[in-house]
């Protein structure tokens, strides 16, 4: 059973760097893909237990240091956006708030409520601030037994979910080690904008992609893709990947959900992918930015049930994801030509989504970005690894789960589809809801 519980904030602090950002840094030019990627902060809760927490004297005081030295480092997150075009690094800095929670952590983990998580954080994740504001936020939540979760927000016009994890790690090894670089290679931070440079016609324009916003559901499933995989095998894809199995079982139930109350729609589910590895010119997976394209497949109206089973959905998204590769990420070697595809693929992509005439899923996967392994600031890996609730209509993100295997659904459906869902059988085999943190992966 859901536990309400109350969150009070005592304190908001500004972190600046821990030194000035040099001159020659303090314009900070946006690459394209910031230039369009959507207004919402990326964010994620990082939980841990109260025998790890308290393992040192002052968590919040070490939080708060390391994040000094990490944002030297990372110095346009202390900054702001200007105009749609670069960032002012004037080292305004970050928010830092401290907050305590009225129940022990474990009443959290019993029972996580995705639409309460969102009390964890420091910034509702559809803020404008995101363009106008902070661009780094961290709220270090402290739980009646001792626990803590810390609840990090960063721009997405700057961060995406692969960004998030870098800096995650760079911040984690200035807590735990002194050194922000330790274990990690990151490039000069203006890569992105160097290969990819902003267009100034785009300083002025409205976003091209606005995520619907309606009264919606966040749920969370956990499913074991070993159970779904070999369901996925066929001639064409006889090793299907372990995100393509369950995003395919996923979109699936979703898919036939949503005809029970609007017959006769296209299902369209549209995959992000990270570029950094697919470019021309390869970039390091540490590159800062937004990276992200996606490719789409379609479920045709029509379809009968046999022509929706895992097997064929998984050979068509390899195939749409190979002609993606094979067709479009060539066109992105830098330069105007590569600015005016990237262009083009978004004003495709805000044009579909927005315009109610197919049933849209926009899916992403954070698998394997090793956050349980990195987000070690003295006290253990994270007890857990969260996401929140969000207001996105028909948003599909994978999670690892902290035994490496599993995989996590956060599903953001309108309650009318998530009310149809909850009775579709294929999906109560293969992924329980909402299940509890085990108490084992409490150290």
């Amino acid at each position: 059973m859901t536990v309400e519980f109350k969150v009070k904030v005592l304190a908001k602090e500004t972190i600046r760097p821990s030194s000035p950002t040099p001159d020659r840094l303090k314009n900070f030019k946006l690459s394209i893909f910031d230039q369009l990627t959507p207004i919402l902060y990326t964010s994620v809760l990082l939980f841990y237990a109260s025998d790890a927490s308290t393992s040192s004297r002052h968590p919040l005081s070490r939080l708060k240091s390391s994040l000094s030295k990490v944002l030297a480092r990372f110095y346009p997150l202390a900054g702001r956006i200007r105009d749609n075009l670069y960032i002012d690094c004037d080292d305004v800095g970050a928010e830092f708030v401290e907050a305590i929670v009225n129940c022990p952590l474990s009443h959290v983990l019993d029972s996580p409520c995705p639409a309460l998580l969102r009390k964890l954080l420091p910034i509702d994740t559809e803020s404008p601030d995101a363009s106008a504001g902070r661009l780094l936020l961290v709220q270090a939540n402290t739980f009646g037994c001792g626990g803590l979760a810390v609840g990090v927000c960063v721009s997405h016009k700057i961060a995406d979910a692969s960004t998030l994890s870098t800096f995650i790690k760079g911040w984690s090894a200035a807590a735990l080690l002194g050194q922000v670089d330790a274990g990690i290679e990151i490039p000069p931070l203006d890569t992105a904008s160097a290969q990819f440079p902003p267009l100034v016609e785009l300083a002025a324009t409205s976003p091209m992609v606005v995520l619907p916003k309606v009264r919606c559901t966040t749920r969370r499933y956990v499913l074991d893709p070993a159970e779904i995989t070999p369901l996925a095998v066929s001639e064409a894809v006889p090793e299907p990947t372990r995100v393509e199995a369950v995003v395919a079982l996923m979109w699936r139930c979703v898919a036939r959900a949503s005809r029970k109350n609007y017959p006769g729609q296209r299902s369209l589910l549209s995959q992000a992918v990270n570029l950094r590895g697919r470019l021309p010119e390869l970039l390091p997976e540490t590159t800062l930015g937004n990276f992200v394209g996606g490719f789409q497949v379609e479920i045709a109206p029509w379809a009968e049930e046999s022509q929706i089973e895992l097997k064929k959905l998984v050979t068509d998204m390899r195939e749409a994801k190979r002609e993606y590769f094979a067709n479009y990420t060539p066109r992105l070697s830098g330069g105007g030509a590569s600015c005016m595809a990237i262009v083009e693929a978004a004003a495709k992509f805000g044009m579909l989504i927005n315009s109610g005439a197919v049933d849209f899923y926009n899916c992403s996967s954070w698998c394997g970005f090793g956050l349980y392994e990195a987000a070690d600031f003295g006290w253990g890996r994270p007890a857990w690894v969260s996401l929140a609730g969000v207001e996105y209509k028909n948003s599909i993100v994978l999670v690892d789960a902290r035994d490496g295997d599993a995989v996590e659904v956060w599903l953001t459906l309108s309650e009318a589809d998530m009310d149809a869902l909850d009775a579709d059988e294929e999906l109560l085999r293969f992924a329980t809801l909402n299940p509890s943190v085990p108490c084992s992966s409490i150290p």
